[in-house]
């Protein structure tokens, strides 16, 4: 059915919450997962501002940690899913969000993401990475709508 499924993530638990989904769908299928992180120096993030008033050294900084940042915690989400008896590829990319999904997918992927539901105002000036992606893609996207976290379980407490 599917060839490869890909899960963008940034690192987040709201982006976290498509990998249930993810993760059902390659049990199903038989697919393996492909997470994906883009980072994105021009995105709407802390790296993004920080990058409007900065010089190129410490830009390249900048970027060098996202980076190790992005490569730490995929090998760390490919571990744990491996240990749950998963095929699974990890990738990092540096560019625009939605154009380096689109670039990455082939024929015969699916495309699972989770969409922070944004509406009215502030998607209109923060832009939907979700929005551009399923407007130009070439492979069946599925969105899954993410939920606020409460403020215990974003910050990971243990005790529940």
């Amino acid at each position: 059915m599917y060839r490869r499924i890909v899960v963008p993530l940034d690192g987040s638990a709201l982006a976290e919450q498509a990998l249930p989904q993810a993760e059902g769908l390659a049990r199903l299928t038989g697919a393996p997962l492909h997470l994906v992180w883009v980072i994105d120096p021009a995105g709407a993030g802390t790296l993004g501002t920080v990058v409007l008033h900065t010089d190129a050294l410490a830009l390249q900084l900048l970027l060098e940690e996202e980076r190790t940042a992005a490569r730490d915690y995929l090998e760390r989400i490919e571990q744990d899913m491996g240990d749950r008896q998963h095929a699974v590829s990890v990738e990092h990319r540096q560019g625009p969000a939605a154009d380096e999904l689109l670039a990455i997918t082939q024929p015969g992927d699916l495309l699972v993401m989770a969409t922070h539901g944004r509406g009215g105002l502030e998607r209109w000036f923060l832009g939907s990475v979700a929005e551009a992606v399923i407007r130009r893609a070439s492979v069946p996207v599925l969105l899954i709508r993410a939920t606020p976290l409460a403020p215990d379980m974003a910050a990971g407490d243990a005790s529940e």
